[in-house]
């Protein structure tokens, strides 16, 4: 899907160096690739795990010194950049029972009916302890926050390849997936660099709009009712953590974490429209770039109503391998139409 989007902004006109806003950046993996390509990029999103990975690979552009950890770490000095070790350092952490071992994996969850099977007990307590260590060094001031995103990035990125899911993180597999047997490694971010000054954000999209200017304002919204808070709830709580006063809410026989502050009016059918209509009313920006497909609940003909009151709306198709949920049937359709809606905003 990135050629086929920097195909589709490359008929802009707008260089490098402009403003790429990806209002709903999720795992940011298209505001990497556009930062990558020089623009400067304001990434957006009001999951923390979201901005946890934009504040590490948008906002920063390059390996943050670590200086505070040399007294606690080997092989670390003036001369070179330090997150190899400290990632070595992190691997090699003892095992602790802590929140997910107690919550996530079947040592810590034996006395439920059934006990949950997202992680092997050995990685719960190796995602603890580092998730811990992280934390510890943050409060301590002995790691800055940015040290502490680009940290926290690396552990949130490895956790989804010894995850015993399919697709997210709403159940549970009854059987362990190969690799989730794997042991849990950390690995080093691979940070974009860049001399443009890149934003990270954690906002609700139809306020931020009204804050911010962009050449290029790039909409990834969700497009159907499942809750992206409900998916990916256990890499939003290693995201928060679980630390001082208030603990996490969890519940029912997946151990869900309550999510109802951070609920998208984008996921629900009476809301989607309107939210929508009010977004790109307050967009300030040269062009509007919409990815959409064709089972989202907002229609064609109502995503184009809203659009040209804007300016000229051209659509791009191009065929995809549909998301292939936990309870899909082999009957199910396989694959769905990406359309990218391109506006150039009239008089902006």
């Amino acid at each position: 899907m990135l050629n086929f989007l920097s195909a589709v902004v490359s008929k802009t006109g707008i260089n490098h160096g402009s403003i790429f806003c990806d209002l709903f950046s999720g795992t940011t993996s298209v505001a990497r690739h556009f930062k990558e390509k020089g623009y400067t990029v304001y990434a957006n999103d009001f999951l923390e795990l979201s901005y946890s990975l934009a504040r590490a690979y948008i906002q920063k552009n390059d390996y943050p010194s670590f200086c505070g950890l040399r007294n606690f770490i080997p092989n670390m000095n003036r001369s070179h950049k330090n997150i190899h070790s400290i990632i070595e350092f992190l691997n090699r952490l003892k095992p602790a029972k802590g929140f997910i071992y107690r919550n996530y994996c079947p040592g810590g969850t034996k006395n439920l009916d059934f006990p949950r099977m997202y992680f092997t007990d050995e990685n719960a307590m190796k995602i603890d302890s580092i998730r811990t260590k992280i934390q510890e060094w943050k409060e301590d001031n002995i790691i800055t926050e940015d040290e502490f995103y680009v940290l926290l990035a690396s552990l949130i990125e490895s956790v989804p390849y010894v995850s015993n899911i399919s697709g997210n993180y709403a159940a549970y597999l009854k059987y362990w997936d190969p690799r989730a047997l794997k042991p849990l490694k950390l690995s080093v971010p691979k940070i974009p660099k860049s001399k443009t000054h890149n934003r990270a954000f954690k906002k609700d999209a139809n306020e931020l709009i009204k804050k911010i200017y962009s050449d290029i304002l790039y909409l990834d919204p969700p497009y159907n009712n499942r809750q992206y808070a409900a998916n990916y709830f256990i890499l939003e709580l290693i995201a928060e953590g679980w630390f001082g006063k208030k603990k996490p809410t969890i519940y029912g026989k997946t151990g869900m974490r309550a999510y109802d502050s951070q609920k998208s009016k984008y996921c629900q059918k009476n809301y989607a429209l309107k939210v929508f209509d009010e977004l790109i009313k307050n967009a300030r920006t040269k062009y509007i770039l919409l990815s959409y497909n064709d089972e989202g609940l907002m229609s064609e003909n109502e995503v184009k109503a809203i659009l040209s009151s804007q300016g000229k709306v051209n659509i791009f198709t191009k065929v995809h391998r549909r998301y292939r949920s936990i309870n899909q049937n082999d009957s199910d359709r396989k694959t769905v139409f990406e359309k990218l809606y391109l506006v150039k905003v009239s008089n902006k």
